[in-house]
């Protein structure tokens, strides 16, 4: 077990890290990035990661709350403190348990978007506390690059248009926090309003549990030992380079 964590991670899993952090026996501190990373290229989110590693410092081992993520850890950087990072493929396999739900959930039906309480917490914070959604929206493309810039601001109009143009199914992921009864019905109502079909996936907590406590198998975790950084290997599974 690592007795001083510092976790590196993305605002959709914060509900779950922090509540599993209540029962571990180790020192955890935790730097949440900015949701609005996913909205940007993969050099933003590495840089982003590559700079709150390089401020972090009093721990025996960095995790990293980041699946693949568009490829957005490839290319980190180990300094003087191990880094831990999942094999999954974005945050969506980690709060599932494993990717291999993840793509089942995907093959059953491929125009799913899926959500989370933390998910639907981080949008609301860094979002709505501006913006209003539904029949009444005052979402527009030219306010929403005022506010977060225009790469930005086209990723958001496309989540919106993507709601009735490309998926079919919303797929809430529950956990057992103390949120996610109102967080699903949360999301059953913006279903509802979208026109798509609803979907209940049960979460599974027990591959962030063991990133929080040390518990490394090499199937599911890559450590990178300082002075090395996270490549690729073999398609899409992560690999130390020197």
């Amino acid at each position: 077990m690592t007795a001083r964590l510092s976790v590196i991670t993305c605002p959709s899993l914060r509900p779950e890290l922090e509540m599993l952090a209540e029962s571990c026996n180790s020192d955890i501190s935790f730097q949440h990035l900015k949701m609005a990373l996913h909205e940007r290229s993969s050099e933003a989110l590495r840089r982003a990661l590559q700079n709150a590693i390089d401020i972090t410092t009093d721990c025996d081992a960095i995790a990293i709350g980041y699946g693949l993520c568009n490829h957005g850890v490839v290319g980190i950087f180990a300094r003087d403190i191990p880094l831990v990072i999942p094999r999954a493929l974005d945050c969506i396999g980690l709060l599932l348990g494993a990717n291999k739900r993840y793509l089942d959930a995907l093959e059953d039906e491929p125009g799913t978007y899926f959500q989370s309480a933390g998910w639907l917490r981080a949008a609301r914070d860094e979002y709505q506390a501006e913006f209003t959604f539904g029949p009444n929206s005052n979402v527009h493309f030219e306010r929403l690059a005022a506010r977060y810039g225009e790469e930005a601001a086209a990723y958001l109009m496309g989540e919106m248009e993507g709601f009735t143009k490309h998926y079919k199914r919303l797929a809430y992921i529950a956990t057992d926090i103390p949120e996610s009864t109102i967080a699903e019905a949360d999301a059953r109502n913006i279903a509802a309003k979208r026109g798509l079909q609803y979907h209940r996936l049960e979460g599974d907590t027990g591959w962030l549990r063991r990133l929080l406590t040390g518990v490394w198998p090499d199937r599911e975790f890559l450590v990178v030992r300082p002075g090395h950084n996270v490549g690729l290997m073999g398609g899409d599974r992560l690999s130390e380079e020197a």
